[in-house]
């Protein structure tokens, strides 16, 4: 296999490497034989156009791979990394680049995926998915049902991972202080209850609280993550109408304002912080060193318990809602999501890579050499003996606000963020009611957002 960047080519790997992978392979295959309908299909041959970040993170991801399984192929870059910087709006950047550059394999994010469905600019793979019979009923149905509803019916894309949160809990602070645990399907009412419950004394650095949640810079951050799990939008779908003054949005913040207000949660504030180090990180995980009886993460937090050696009692239930028959989840995401250029023109070629990533031997693989949560649910391995099971416990209900609106001028987040925070603090005090507050942040933020459009006009 050739790697070919803007003209430029060269081998993919040494013979050394391309062995190596070669054996990663063939010892899964060994272990537990392969899919009859991969195995059926011919290795591709020719040229496979790829839009990705850059040739180092082709290398660093799927080099291996492709060395060992589509060895005929020769594959030709098409960086990404420029649609992003100062001034840029990403998806139009993508689309262009999709149109003037004509790659035939690309990987998606999940509001990459929709959006580039509904423009036409991506392949539907259901006859492709029908002829071959790739076995969707293996995968998680919240997954085809994510695919499905974005694509409006259709499925455009695959993803062998996700990612999902749920509700992690300190079993010996529970049992210490005699309260009961957590269980699924709880309200963020119920939640905030159980963590009064745990005595608010000692000082911040070395006090334990009921829950907490880290890379939270004010109660400002904990209400939106809230609102997002709940369907809320800060900004109408066409960006231009702010909808922070709701009952909705009102008992939310009353909920979190209480909390900070009691000392049942704390935060660390780090103004203009935009890289953590070790020791940052390790201080916004309360968790893992037993500080806090709950948090709200993702399957990361068990990398982290592991790493941090975490000696106590913990367990997992799904997170809170608004509701106590919730089923959506608003951290549930599919990335990267493989798809095909609607204009490609080797789809056969994308597709049988496409079907080998997602497929049962890929996930076998990943399986023994990755923490990721395979959507094949068959090859979700327990984790220091933990059951995976909860964060498979997911339903995928479209969310009618998205939480990410390409339209809104980048200006005015800046702008808002300061005018949220000002009226924040003054709820916190006191010095305004969560009302008059909810008010202010509607009428100077709709102002900014005016501003924001009307500076870009000009």
């Amino acid at each position: 296999m050739n790697i070919a960047v803007n003209g430029r080519s060269k081998s993919a790997r040494t013979p050394g490497w391309y062995w190596l992978a070669v054996s990663i392979v063939g010892f899964a295959l060994v272990l537990s034989g392969c899919d009859k309908h991969e195995e059926a299909a011919a290795s591709p041959k020719g040229v496979l156009r790829i839009a990705i970040g850059n040739e180092n993170t082709f290398e660093y991801m799927y080099a291996d791979y492709f060395a060992a399984k589509f060895p005929e192929l020769e594959v030709q870059i098409i960086p990404t990394e420029g649609i992003y910087g100062p001034g840029k709006k990403p998806l139009q950047e993508l689309t262009k680049l999709i149109d003037q550059e004509k790659p035939d394999l690309l990987f998606t994010s999940s509001f990459d995926y929709e959006k580039l469905a509904s423009q036409g600019k991506l392949y539907d793979l259901s006859a492709l998915i029908e002829k071959d019979r790739f076995d969707l009923d293996n995968l998680l149905p919240a997954a085809v049902d994510y695919l499905r509803i974005k694509g409006q019916g259709s499925i455009y894309g695959l993803a062998p991972k996700f990612t999902n949160s749920v509700l992690f809990y300190n079993k010996e602070l529970f049992d210490r202080y005699h309260i009961p645990y957590p269980t699924d399907q709880m309200t963020w009412a119920d939640m905030f209850r159980l963590a009064q419950r745990f005595p608010a004394e000692g000082g911040k650095g070395e006090r334990v609280y009921g829950f907490h949640m880290g890379y939270m810079s004010s109660p400002q951050d904990l209400a939106d993550y809230i609102g997002q799990a709940q369907g809320l939008g800060m900004i109408d779908a066409e960006g231009k109408k702010l909808l922070m003054q709701t009952d909705s949005w009102k008992r939310i913040y009353q909920l979190v304002m209480d909390g900070y207000r009691s000392g049942v949660l704390q935060w660390n504030y780090m103004p203009g912080k935009t890289r953590y180090e070790k020791e940052d990180v390790e201080a916004e995980d309360l968790f893992s060193i037993g500080r806090t009886a709950m948090t709200i993460s993702n399957e990361g937090q068990l990398n982290a318990l592991r790493q941090r050696g975490a000696a106590f009692e913990w367990g997992m239930v799904g997170t809170p809602s608004a509701d106590p028959g919730h089923t959506r989840n608003p951290n549930f995401y599919l990335s990267p999501i493989y798809s095909i250029n609607a204009q490609a023109e080797h789809i056969k070629s994308a597709w049988e890579v496409i079907k080998y990533f997602n497929g049962a031997e890929a996930a076998r693989i990943e399986a023994k050499t990755s923490n990721d949560l395979p959507v094949r649910k068959a090859f979700a391995h327990e984790m220091d003996g933990h059951s995976l099971e909860p964060f498979y416990q997911v339903k995928y209900e479209e969310n009618v606000q998205s939480s990410y609106n390409e339209n809104v001028p980048g200006t005015f987040f800046e702008k808002y963020n300061s005018i949220a925070k000002q009226q924040v603090d003054a709820m916190l005090t006191g010095e305004v009611t969560i009302e008059q507050g909810l008010q202010r942040i509607q009428e100077q933020g709709q102002q900014a957002l005016d501003e924001a459009y009307a500076a870009e006009v000009k």
